[in-house]
């Protein structure tokens, strides 16, 4: 792997063969980094593909700056998506969770034309983890803004915890998440619910794609998906669904050879 800086507000950590057929970008979720692939990118179902892969920390992640005037919306953070993705050549922008979330408005817009893979984002407000709703109602409350924000950074390593059993993997986990000032991840979380509570539920938002994408999501996963929502997504012939058996909402984490395998079949189908 590699560190490159093509572009001034992002970080890139790529595994590049000499003449790649396909680019595939990943983007993390909430409070996430590059690290949250490292396994899947090497997975061997990836040898001799000649795929160019790409771990991005977007602008605000990472203890990374943010442009001028930046205002940290879906709407905002997806032109920056779409922007790299085009300088990149990306063919498929795989997202997990709050970048899942971003992808489906990528899909909204029309303006990428390579294929999205969404690893487990939440399609509305109660679909999310009681943690994070909880974290949002006290975002909101000045006096109880920062104090909350204090001891969510102070309790990360708990909050991380269920979903990386080595404690290498756990520690760096946090070590990134905490490179994220307290400030920017509160702004990211606001607009990310202001984004769900705008349109409600994201399947109908979703289903107006015109470019093929892939759900994603583990047996396992804490986020809330329901039968009657599986059935909303697939009212577009251009979506697809996968469950990925034993996963957990890491699921690239826990099962990376079988997103691996995913991510190839997606590509070349």
């Amino acid at each position: 792997m590699e560190t490159k800086t093509t572009n001034p507000d992002w970080e890139l950590v790529q595994v590049a063969p000499t003449a790649p057929r396909f680019t595939v970008l990943f983007l993390p979720g909430l409070l996430g980094s590059d690290q949250v692939f490292s396994k899947l990118m090497q997975s061997h179902f990836f040898a001799g593909k000649d795929i160019r892969l790409i771990a991005g920390n977007p602008p605000g992640f990472k203890g990374l700056p943010t442009p001028d005037g930046f205002d940290f919306s879906i709407e905002s953070f997806a032109v920056l998506y779409e922007d790299l993705a085009k300088a990149e050549k990306v063919d498929l922008m795989v997202g997990h969770s709050y970048s899942g979330n971003l992808l489906i408005e990528v899909a909204a817009r029309k303006n990428f034309k390579g294929k999205l893979m969404l690893i487990s984002p939440s399609l509305y407000r109660k679909a999310e983890t009681n943690e994070l709703l909880m974290l949002d109602s006290f975002s909101r409350k000045k006096l109880l803004s920062g104090i909350i924000w204090w001891l969510s950074y102070q309790m990360m390593a708990s909050v991380f915890k269920p979903y990386f059993t080595d404690k290498a993997e756990l520690a760096l986990a946090v070590k990134n998440g905490t490179k994220i000032p307290r400030p920017v991840a509160r702004k990211v979380l606001l607009q990310y619910f202001n984004h769900l509570d705008k349109h409600q539920n994201l399947a109908k938002r979703l289903t107006t794609t015109s470019i093929p994408v892939c759900y994603l999501r583990g047996s396992l996963d804490d986020i809330k998906f329901t039968e009657d929502d599986k059935k909303a997504i697939l009212e577009s012939k251009l979506v697809s669904y996968l469950e990925v058996e034993g996963a957990r909402h890491f699921a690239m984490v826990d099962k990376p050879d079988e997103i691996a395998r995913a991510i190839v079949d997606f590509l070349e189908s």
